[in-house]
């Protein structure tokens, strides 16, 4: 997730920054034009093309500009966010929170916990020109928010987002240990696969594969080159996992796995691969 702060003071020295987890502030104080109506055209490295509009100004700001729109490429083809409305209901959710008390209902979308804000005002006290917000941005094809801010990076001709692509695999115990593999299926780990392109759209998929000690199960998806999982002998074993040039297990650091263990006869885990 990353992070747009968007301020404004005396009618003009618009700025604009952004950052990322684990990645350095970056700077957008050259605007076109900051004034009131003005589109101003920007791109970052993260979160891509993005544009900024003043859409109020002076009475109805009490002074100065205010009431940013804020667009970005990949999210919904420069669907326009309304930064004031949204730090206003991030203002109301504080407020009712602040005051709520055993009555208030959970549905409440003001007071329950599980809501995000995706803007909120950063205004400080004392100078009524200055105006401050900050919004959660996804980046490129990743998603944020309540309302689920869906980035949707380009595809190539095979139909998938390049870049960082995700696999998600449900491990099934073996129904019965000690029987012979050779002869009967219940003695192997059957495996459910999917794969997940840098958009996190589903781009391959199996399910209930048989997953014989040692052999591969090959996950064919929209990928150039086949994915190949691998279950082993016993519980404890690791599942391995293949695609091109990269080879890893389970519980690999550098592809970001997280399995957890069995529990009511399966687990589940993730990894992430370049593709």
């Amino acid at each position: 997730m990353c992070e747009i702060n968007i301020s404004t003071k005396g009618g003009g020295n618009c700025h604009a920054d952004v950052t990322c987890s684990d990645e350095k502030k970056r700077d957008y104080d050259n605007w076109d034009n900051c004034a009131y109506q003005a589109v101003n055209n920007f791109t970052d490295e993260a979160i891509g093309p993005f544009s900024i509009v003043f859409t109020k100004k002076d009475h109805d700001c009490d002074d100065g500009l205010c009431a940013p729109s804020l667009a970005l490429a990949d999210v919904g083809d420069y669907y326009a966010l309304d930064v004031q409305a949204l730090s206003n209901d991030a203002q109301k959710r504080a407020n009712k929170a602040t005051l709520c008390k055993v009555g208030c209902s959970p549905s409440d979308p003001f007071t329950n916990p599980d809501s995000k804000n995706i803007c909120e005002s950063t205004n400080g006290w004392g100078d009524s020109t200055k105006r401050g917000y900050k919004c959660g941005m996804p980046k490129i094809g990743q998603n944020y928010g309540p309302g689920k801010l869906d980035s949707q990076g380009p595809t190539n001709d095979r139909g998938y987002a390049p870049g960082s692509c995700g696999v998600h695999v449900t491990q099934y115990q073996k129904k019965d240990p000690a029987a012979d593999p050779k002869t009967n299926e219940d003695g192997d780990y059957h495996l459910d696969v999917r794969i997940f392109d840098n958009n996190q759209d589903l781009i391959g998929e199996v399910k209930g594969a048989r997953a014989l000690a040692g052999q591969a199960v090959n996950e064919d998806s929209k990928l150039p080159w086949v994915l190949l999982v691998t279950a082993q002998s016993v519980d404890s074993d690791p599942v391995l996992f293949a695609y091109s040039d990269q080879h890893w297990a389970y519980a690999d650091v550098a592809h970001n796995c997280n399995f957890g263990k069995f529990s009511g006869g399966d687990r589940d885990g993730d990894c992430g691969f370049q593709c």
